[in-house]
């Protein structure tokens, strides 16, 4: 089977807060990424990024058509097909291979291009539709064919970059505010966790009940599932404010950890630790934790509720 010679690109639009990867033809590349900063006024970056991953089914095929959308618009339908030669495609990553993907090259007017949707079990911004969009664009202003965008969303294509949630791969730097809470120390208890930008916007936050335990178990729990966050959002460098005096100084080796139950805990959010390019970690009073004291303080009272269910 010919396929089309072809290179994988990351393009980033920062004022947009989006990230799109796509493979475009080689010599039609660099022109897309310039067209796409001069439509947009903002800089963009672009880079040779890997291409094979597994994950949830999203596809959003732009059928290759002439002729001028109406009203100088580019119509999104919800339509579920098979890909057609010249097409135009955002490809589930599923696709193992590139050959999953290209199939035959379409006619002389036409070109195919596809996005794949982040890494494995990761969100993919922008929307399924405004990706199709910017792509028409480009693919428009190149001058290769007119196109409308037909966009088709199968069951289990829910992990699309919604609200305040930031895209992955976009993230460098994070504040990861955690805390734990236990009603009776030992007893029902909740982890809380929020992850915002140096900045102060907030990218993400988690609640989470936990069975009866000490506080110091739960304010691991936090912190672990507040790291596991942080990974999923593409993070490189977190800087984690807690109240807890002893994780903290557990963590900078101030303290030895002797509890057997908090041991393994130390070592998980170790390890986690260590995958980060930089990490540091500073005790805050409680009011300077407040939302994270809130959402821990919630987790515990599920708990409670779930146990008296019981």
């Amino acid at each position: 089977m010919e396929h089309v010679m072809s290179q994988q690109i990351q393009i980033s639009f920062p004022e947009l807060d989006t990230t799109v990867t796509a493979r475009l033809l080689l010599d039609e590349a660099p022109r897309a990424a310039e067209m796409l900063s001069e439509m947009l006024q903002t800089p963009l970056t672009t880079r040779a990024v890997h291409a094979i991953y597994a994950g949830p089914a999203v596809l959003m095929q732009i059928p290759a058509r002439h002729g001028e959308p109406a009203d100088g618009q580019i119509p999104i339908e919800n339509e579920v097909r098979a890909p057609e030669p010249g097409d135009i495609m955002l490809v589930p990553p599923a696709a193992k291979a590139a050959e999953d993907v290209w199939g035959e090259p379409g006619d002389e007017d036409g070109v195919t291009l596809a996005l794949f949707y982040g890494e494995a079990g990761r969100p993919f911004c922008p929307s399924a539709g405004q990706a199709g969009v910017l792509v028409a664009k480009v693919v428009e202003g190149l001058g290769m064919l007119r196109v409308t965008c037909r966009a088709a969303r199968y069951e289990g294509a829910q992990r699309v970059c919604i609200g305040r949630e930031a895209c992955p791969g976009q993230i460098e730097e994070v504040v990861l505010h955690s805390d734990g809470a236990s009603l009776g120390n030992p007893g029902p208890a909740g982890a809380g966790f929020v992850i915002e930008t140096p900045q102060g916007q907030l990218l993400a936050e988690g609640s989470v009940p936990l069975e009866p335990t000490t506080v110091n178990v739960a304010e691991y729990r936090a912190l672990i599932d507040g790291l596991l966050k942080a990974q999923e959002l593409g993070a490189r460098r977190v800087r984690a404010l807690m109240d807890s005096e002893l994780v903290v100084r557990q963590l900078t080796g101030r303290y030895r950890v002797k509890s057997e139950g908090l041991r393994p805990l130390y070592q998980q959010a170790s390890r986690l630790i260590a995958e980060f390019e930089r990490f540091e970690c500073k005790h805050v009073p409680r009011e300077f934790n407040a939302r994270a004291d809130e959402l821990a303080g919630a987790g515990a009272k599920r708990s409670k509720e779930q146990n008296r269910k019981r």
